[in-house]
């Protein structure tokens, strides 16, 4: 059961805004013009190498010298920089609920939001695993009907454009589990590593499933030039609700993640959470005026580049250590 829950914990993070409506996909995939399978197959095990990584450095419980102690503390500086990658999430997430309904609708969700992402993680676990669980039904059941042969193998494969597939897809996974580092370092506090790599397995095997359904999809109708393409394709109440559910969830574990990395650089904020999340969400709303689809297509992007990189750098200070064998 643990596992389960880890999992769509973790998955509540990947499937928000980008992801729920296929922009994210498209921005990424949409001009490779590879069969659907195969693209969904290479995101997944992208996935589950950079959860993998992170799971490796992140777990509380691997820290056992004073250099591996520094190299998780990080720097002011990088905690700065966490700090706005996660509310370009957050900001995101406020954007495309904007993009759906409208403000009043949007006000609404927030305040829910803020009141789930301070309940601490055993709490926000437990919401997720219901609400997180009814996604993927909804994401399947409309799947069904556009489900055939001919979806999972595009009738114009570019198979010169495989080489890039896995570029992109291990920077679409830097991107869906850049949030992972602060959920990780709560849940090895009480999760075993083990439990934590069979969750992430599981959430690798979910998102080529999902992946894999909402390109078909795409691909069946021809939405892929939508600012939504999801919703284009299926313009129905299941379809609003499925990307309403999904930013909710991924808004308010950004919304956590961002109060913990947070009150790292100032632990003042610890004592003052209300008005903590009152400012970053109105930092949310501000941004949200630049738009859904530019926030997407510029800063999705760099953020997977970032992490990409970060997981590089940091796996060469943790495991390749020059003169360690000289210390006693």
């Amino acid at each position: 059961m643990a596992i389960f829950e880890i999992t769509l914990l973790f998955l509540g993070s990947i499937i928000g805004a980008g992801f729920a409506t296929g922009a994210e996909i498209v921005t990424f995939f949409g001009d490779l013009n590879l069969p659907v399978w195969v693209t969904a197959l290479v995101v997944g095990l992208s996935t589950l190498l950079i959860i993998t990584m992170e799971i490796i450095l992140f777990n509380q419980n691997n820290i056992t010298t004073k250099y591996e102690i520094k190299l998780h503390t990080q720097t002011k500086l990088l905690h700065i920089v966490f700090v706005m990658i996660y509310l370009i999430l957050f900001t995101t997430m406020t954007a495309g609920i904007i993009e759906i309904t409208n403000i009043i609708t949007c006000l609404l969700i927030l305040a829910i939001s803020s009141y789930i992402a301070l309940f601490g993680i055993k709490k926000l676990s437990k919401f997720n695993l219901y609400l997180v669980a009814i996604i993927i039904v909804l994401i399947i059941t409309t799947a069904l009907p556009y489900l055939s042969f001919k979806a999972f193998i595009s009738t114009t494969q570019c198979w010169y454009n495989l080489p890039h597939l896995p570029i992109r897809a291990l920077i679409y996974a830097g991107l869906n589990c850049f949030m992972f580092p602060e959920l990780i370092s709560t849940l090895s506090q009480n999760y075993k590593k083990r439990t934590l790599l069979s969750a992430g397995i599981m959430t690798a095997i979910l998102v080529t499933t999902l992946v894999g359904l909402i390109l078909s999809i795409i691909q069946a109708t021809n939405t892929k030039s939508n600012a939504m393409p999801l919703l284009a394709a299926v313009p129905n109440k299941v379809t609003i609700t499925i990307v309403l559910l999904a930013i909710f969830t991924s808004q308010y574990t950004a919304l956590f993640a961002l109060i913990q990395r947070l009150n790292k650089i100032m632990p003042k904020t610890k004592n003052k959470p209300l008005s903590t999340v009152t400012c970053l969400c109105l930092c949310a709303l501000t941004g949200s005026l630049l738009g859904f689809t530019h926030i997407i297509k510029i800063g999705y992007p760099l953020i997977g580049i970032l992490t990409c990189f970060y997981l590089l750098f940091s796996f060469l200070a943790k495991f390749w250590k020059p003169g360690r064998h000289h210390q006693s």
